[in-house]
């Protein structure tokens, strides 16, 4: 089975709170490829993992399968013999049948119920009063991926007590008090133990949870939902490449659960084995952590969280980093240069309150997906956004503050499909290696400073091309060329608020000379055209709507925009 994502950064930047991206590259179940013979009491589990659960990022496998046994041992889809305790050598405490549930007249007299009584007593005490409990001869190995019996929780920390009990049959501990710290033998691996106080220190922390989910967090379960089960919420397992039979936390999904915490530290960066960290929609805050120890990690997504102030720093030195989202926080300041050379696919850096120029190291990224829109950058959009034409497809510049002239070089980005530049104060006419993106759906130059004649190469991509939506009202161009007519008629050019002569909801003339007459607003024309147009003819000088036309409501460009 292949599982591709499909990010929108358009929808991306519209939407404030989606708390599940379909734009990761993670596969949203996992089945078998195979059936296995199965123990008795041992099914195969087929059931959908969680949706955030991505193979890990090197050589996984996105097909595994699950194995459970029913009661009351978990099995992890491990090809290593479990050894599993013998009933008849279980130590139960003799407790009255009442006790477990089952009902049975039995003749009591007054001394017997006196003797009851303190039988009831000693095994409440017994029960709940021990620090440790291990398993008799035949028990199940400590460590590895050996999975464990239910045991009631145990007090203390784990130290050598001396034997317990083994535990007693489900729904007979209820009310009894017991500590809720598991002991070392009930997690199915050594670093799940480790795990555990990681998870307990951080929900110490939380100051609200408006959907209840730390609620799960309870137990030695941790691997719960690789097992199709109900405990720890947001956790999910999967076998790391460098232990490829222990069972360990893979991926954190909080997305939409609301939290509030001051910090991730000493949370995120305890995981060894993460590869996600997904938060999307709560109230986090605070620094991130050092993860440049995580061998695994790849995925990042902090958005519309209260993160601020500077560009935090830990994710710079991220190498392996593939997707970064930061959206919709209240971070400020410059982005450092480094931030573009890093090996993202995606990266999400709008609706904050980012500055500055946007570095020349632009054109290293290796993104696919790059939104920095809604923020405050200055400057014009560096030139060496060509060296990104063998990955980017989507790029979105918009409400900013963004300046200069329209670079040349944006028509050598042959893999185009969608550029956002609107909302900003960039001037010049339209580049003609515009028309050489061919695969370009939506080109957005509304609200901004340009001007001349919007060029018939760039509207002849319609027919010869992928265009369906181009914006270039807020402007100030004078006329259209010839195929751009048909646009405007079919709505898909919107050419509204210009100073086309003829043309409806056009600025007013006064307005139009005062802006041609300043020279400083004016850009060099390249007339070069970089690429082979099969089918362009040069068509006559200019081609502006005639006012009948405009009357009999011909070139109407209503809803042509974004």
């Amino acid at each position: 089975m292949l599982c591709v994502r499909a990010i929108s950064p358009l929808r991306s930047i519209q939407s404030r709170a989606p708390t599940q991206r379909a734009s990761s590259p993670i596969p949203t179940s996992f089945h078998s490829k195979s059936g296995r013979a199965c123990a008795p009491l041992v099914s195969v589990c087929l059931a959908p993992a969680a949706a955030s659960l991505p193979p890990w990022k090197h050589g996984m496998d996105p097909i595994s399968i699950g194995v459970f046994i029913s009661s009351p041992l978990y099995i992890p889809a491990s090809s290593h013999r479990i050894r599993q305790l013998p009933l008849q050598q279980q130590t139960t405490p003799l407790l009255p049948r009442q006790m477990v549930g089952a009902s049975m007249p039995v003749p009591v007299s007054r001394h017997a119920a006196v003797v009851v009584v303190l039988v009831l007593a000693a095994a409440h005490g017994a029960l709940c009063s021990s620090s440790h409990v291990e398993l008799t001869a035949g028990a199940v190995e400590r460590g590895g991926n050996a999975p464990s019996l239910r045991a009631p929780p145990a007090n203390g920390t784990g130290a050598d007590d001396g034997p317990a009990p083994a535990p007693a049959p489900s729904g007979s501990l209820e009310g009894c008090g017991c500590a809720p710290r598991p002991a070392p033998w009930q997690f199915l691996n050594q670093k799940l133990a480790a795990l555990w106080p990681v998870i307990q220190a951080f929900k110490k922390t939380i100051t609200c949870d408006p959907l209840g989910v730390t609620a799960t967090w309870e137990g030695p379960d941790l691997c719960s939902s690789y097992f199709n089960g109900t405990k720890y919420k947001g956790f999910y397992c999967d076998f790391p490449p460098d232990a490829n039979t222990t069972l360990t936390v893979a991926s954190i999904d909080f997305n939409g659960f609301g939290l509030c915490a001051p910090s991730l530290a000493g949370f995120v960066d305890q995981f060894p084995d993460l590869a996600l960290f997904h938060a999307n929609s709560n109230n986090l805050s605070g620094d991130v952590p050092d993860l440049t120890h995580l061998p695994f990690f790849y995925e990042l997504d902090l958005s519309n969280n209260n993160f601020s102030g500077p560009f935090p720093d830990a994710v710079v030195p991220l190498g392996g980093l593939l997707f970064l989202d930061l959206r919709f926080n209240r971070y400020a300041g410059a982005v450092p240069p480094p931030v573009f050379a890093l090996t993202v696919e995606a990266l999400f850096l709008n609706n904050n309150g980012f500055d500055g120029r946007i570095p020349d190291s632009f054109g290293s990224t290796g993104a696919k997906y790059l939104v920095v829109a809604n923020n405050q950058f200055t400057g014009p959009i560096p030139r060496s956004i060509y060296n990104t034409s063998a990955t980017l497809s989507e790029v979105l510049f918009l409400n900013n503050r963004l300046s200069g002239c329209l670079p040349y070089e944006i028509g050598l980005v042959e893999g185009l499909a969608v550029f956002d530049a609107g909302g900003n104060e960039i001037a010049g006419p339209i580049p003609l290696s515009f028309g050489c993106l061919r695969d370009v759906e939506e080109l957005n130059l509304a609200g901004n400073q340009l001007y001349g004649q919007v060029p018939d190469v760039v509207c002849l991509l319609a027919k010869t091309g992928k265009l369906r939506n181009l914006s270039l009202s807020d402007n100030f161009f004078h006329s259209v060329g010839y195929h751009c007519l048909e646009l405007v008629r079919s709505r898909v050019l919107d050419v509204r608020r210009n100073c086309i002569l003829g043309f409806p909801d056009q600025r007013p003339p006064l307005e139009c000379a005062a802006f041609y007459a300043d020279p400083s607003k004016h850009c060099p024309f390249i007339p070069h055209i970089p690429c082979d147009l099969p089918g362009y003819h040069h068509p006559p000088a200019k081609a502006a709507l005639p006012a009948s036309a405009a009357a009999r409501g011909h070139g109407h460009p209503q809803g042509g925009g974004n």
